[in-house]
C-alpha cells in the first residue's frame, strides 16, 4: 500500500437550488428506461385502481339516497355493482403494487452495479477518499432513497394526480359552491409543505453524513477486532462508537420527528376543512337542496381527497429531503479517475521487460514529496530488490509502475514506452503482483483463481496450484477447487492465502513481476518450498521485490535503495555493504542479532 493516502473527500455540490433538482434526478432516469414497458403496464394498473376507487366512493353514498327516496328495489343492484368494482380495484392494486416493488428492485440493482463498476474503474486512490463504511452506506441507504423518488414516488405521482383530478371533478359535479369552499384552503397546504420540506432536506443530509461515519467506524472496528482485544481497548472503542451513534441518533430523531409532525399537522388541517364543509352541507340537506347520499359522497370525496393531497405534499417533501442521497451518489459517479487513458492510447508491448525510471518526482496530494528526481534502470529479466526505510517510497514506486498514479515530473518506461502513453488495462495485464496481504473473495477457490486468467483451463488451474504448492491443501479439501473460502478468506491460513496469490501470478504469466515480500506470511517449513516456487516464477521475468529481510535481498541481482530525500541509489549487495552505512547497519542488525525485519528495510 502507498505510504500516504489521499485525505480530500469527494465533493459534488453543497446546497443546490430547486432549479437543479430535476437535473440531478434526471441523471438517474437512464436506469429506468429499460423497463419502460413495465412502467406503462404499472401505470395502466394505477389508472384502473384510481377510476374504480372514484366509482366506489360514489356508490357508497347511493344506498342512503335510495333509502331516503324509498327505492329499496335498487339496493341489490347497487351492492352487486359495488362488489364487482371492488374486485376489479383490488386486482389492479395487487398487480400494480407487485410491479412497483419489482421495478424498484431492478432500479436499485442497476444503480448499485453502476456505482461498483465506476469505483472499480476509478481504482483505489479515488475510491479510497471515502471510508469503506460510508461507501457501503451510499450503495445501500442512499440508493434506496433515490429509488423511492424515481420509482415508487414517480408512479405514485401518477396515482395522486389522477385521483386529485377525478375527486375534484366529482366535488364540482356534486356541488360547485361546496367545492369552491374546499379549494379556497389549498394555499394553506402549500405553505405547510414548504415549511417542512427545507427542514426535512437538512435533517436527511445530516443523517446520511453521520450514518456514513458510523458505518465506517463499525467497519474499522470489526476489521481490527484482534488489535482491539490485544490492547484491551474494548471500553474506549465502545465509548467512541456510542459517541458517533449519538450523532446519528440525534439526526434520525430530528428527521423522523419532522415526518411525524408533518403528518399530524396535515391531518389536522384536513379535519378542520372537512368539519367546515360538513357544517355548510348540513344546511343544504335540511333545506332539501341536497340528498343525504350526495352529502355523504361529497364528504367521502373530501376525506379521501386528503390522501392524494397528502401524497403529493409527501412526494415534494421526499423530493427535497432525498436530494443529499442523490448528490452523495453523484459525487462518486462524477469523481475523475486518478489516471486516464489518452483517446487513442496503444496497448503496451513487452519484449524484454526493461524498466526505466527517468527523473521521477511524486508527492501525494497535500503531502510532502516521496520521490524526487528518482533515476534507475532495470534490465529485462533481472530481479531488483527495493530497499529502504518505511515511507521512503518503495510501495509508491509500485503504485506508479501499475499506474494507479502518474508522476508529477519525469516518466517511467517499459521497453521504451512511456506508461502515460499506453492503455492502462494493457499495462496491468503485463504485470503480475503478489501482495503481502493477498485479497480473497468470499467465493470458491476456482473463482478466485480465474480472476487472474478468466479463460484458464482445468489443467492450467491445477498446474498453477501445483507450482505454487497450493494444490497440497486444495486437494485435501472436501470440495477441492469448489471450496468456498469465506469472507476475507477466513477458511484459509495466511500461508495458504499467500500460495493462492502465487498461483494467480503463475496463471497471469506476465513478463513483469512484483513481489511484496511474498514469502513473509509463510511459516518456516513452507517458506523454503515457496521460495523455490518464486524462483521458478521469476525466471525470464523482470522482478521487483519489495524486500524487508536480508534473506530476500540476497536473491536479487541488484538493489535499489530509497534514500530519505526521495532519491534512488542503485548497486549490488556487496557494493552497498562497502559504501552505504544505513544499508550495512540494517543488514548486520538482522544477520547478527535478531534475524527479523527492521525499520531500515
Amino acid at each position: 500500500m502507498p505510504e500516504q493516502t489521499i485525505k480530500q473527500p469527494i465533493r459534488h455540490s453543497t446546497k443546490p437550488g430547486w432549479g437543479k433538482l430535476r437535473q440531478y434526478y434526471g441523471r438517474f432516469r437512464k436506469y429506468t428506461r429499460p423497463d419502460g414497458g413495465y412502467f406503462t403496464l404499472d401505470i395502466i394498473s394505477i389508472v384502473i385502481a384510481v377510476i374504480t376507487n372514484t366509482a366506489m366512493i360514489w356508490l357508497m353514498g347511493q344506498p342512503l339516497s335510495l333509502i331516503q327516496s324509498g327505492q329499496y328495489d335498487q339496493l341489490p343492484m347497487i351492492l352487486g355493482l359495488f362488489t364487482f368494482v371492488l374486485l376489479v380495484n383490488q386486482a389492479a392494486q395487487l398487480g400494480g403494487g407487485w410491479l412497483t416493488n419489482w421495478l424498484g428492485l431492478r432500479f436499485i440493482g442497476r444503480v448499485r452495479n453502476a456505482i461498483v463498476s465506476r469505483l472499480l474503474y476509478l481504482s483505489f486512490p479515488v475510491a479510497g477518499q471515502v471510508a469503506r463504511g460510508d461507501l457501503l452506506a451510499r450503495l445501500s441507504n442512499d440508493v434506496d432513497h433515490v429509488s423511492a423518488i424515481l420509482v415508487e414516488a414517480r408512479l405514485m405521482l401518477v396515482s395522486h394526480l389522477l385521483t386529485l383530478v377525478l375527486y375534484v371533478g366529482m366535488l364540482f359535479w356534486i356541488d360547485v359552491r361546496l367545492a369552491l369552499i374546499a379549494l379556497a384552503v389549498v394555499p394553506l397546504f402549500v405553505l405547510h409543505q414548504r415549511f417542512f420540506s427545507e427542514r426535512k432536506r437538512r435533517a436527511t443530509e445530516g443523517f446520511l453524513q453521520t450514518n456514513g461515519k458510523l458505518l465506517a467506524f463499525e467497519e474499522q472496528s470489526l476489521a481490527n477486532l484482534r488489535g482491539v482485544s490485544a490492547n484491551t481497548a474494548e471500553a474506549p472503542v465502545t465509548a467512541m462508537h456510542q459517541k458517533v451513534f449519538s450523532g446519528v441518533s440525534a439526526w434520525a430523531i430530528r428527521e423522523r420527528g419532522l415526518g411525524v409532525a408533518f403528518g399530524v399537522s396535515f391531518t389536522l388541517l384536513i379535519y378542520l376543512v372537512g368539519l367546515m364543509i360538513a357544517l355548510f352541507g348540513l344546511d343544504d340537506v335540511r333545506s332539501g337542496a341536497m340528498p343525504v347520499g350526495l352529502l355523504v359522497s361529497f364528504l367521502l370525496y373530501m376525506g379521501y381527497l386528503s390522501m392524494p393531497v397528502r401524497g403529493l405534499a409527501g412526494i415534494a417533501f421526499q423530493y427535497a429531503g432525498n436530494v443529499p442521497a442523490a448528490l452523495r451518489i453523484l459525487e462518486m459517479m462524477d469523481a475523475p479517475p486518478a489516471v486516464a487513458d489518452k483517446p487513442v492510447a496503444p496497448d503496451l508491448c513487452v519484449h524484454q521487460g526493461k524498466i526505466d525510471i527517468d527523473a521521477v518526482s511524486f508527492a501525494y496530494p497535500g503531502g510532502v514529496p516521496v520521490l524526487q528526481h528518482a533515476q534507475a534502470h532495470i534490465k529485462g529479466g533481472e530481479t531488483v530488490a527495493l530497499v529502504g526505510p518505511s515511507g521512503a517510497g518503495k510501495s509508491t514506486l509500485v503504485m506508479l509502475l501499475l499506474r494507479f498514479y502518474d508522476p508529477q515530473q519525469g516518466r517511467i518506461l517499459i521497453d521504451g514506452q512511456d506508461l502515460r502513453e499506453v492503455n492502462v488495462a494493457s499495462l496491468r495485464r503485463n504485470v503480475a503482483v503478489v501482495w503481502q496481504e493477498p485479497f480473497v473473495f468470499n467465493d470458491t477457490i476456482r473463482a478466485n483463481l480465474l480472476m487472474a486468467k478468466p479463460d484458464a483451463t482445468e489443467k492450467q488451474l491445477i498446474t498453477a496450484c501445483q507450482r505454487s504448492h497450493a494444490w497440497e491443501f486444495i486437494e485435501a479439501l472436501p470440495d477441492g477447487l469448489e471450496s468456498v473460502l469465506g469472507a476475507g478468506g477466513t477458511e484459509l491460513s495466511g500461508g495458504q492465502k499467500q500460495r493462492l496469490a502465487i498461483a494467480q501470478a503463475f496463471l497471469r504469466d506476465a513478463p513483469v513481476l512484483i513481489l511484496d515480500e511474498a514469502s513473509s506470511a509463510l511459516d518456516s517449513q513452507s517458506e523454503q518450498v515457496i521460495v523455490q516456487a518464486l524462483d521458478a516464477l521469476r525466471t525470464h521475468r523482470t522482478t521487483l521485490l519489495i524486500a524487508h529481510r536480508y534473506s530476500s535481498i540476497r536473491t536479487a541481482d541488484r538493489v535499489i535503495y530509497f534514500e530519505a530525500d526521495g532519491c534512488l541509489t542503485v548497486g549490488g549487495h556487496e557494493a552497498f555493504m562497502a559504501s552505504h552505512p544505513a544499508y550495512r547497519e540494517a543488514v548486520q542488525w538482522q544477520t547478527t542479532e535478531h534475524n527479523a525485519p527492521t525499520s531500515g528495510f
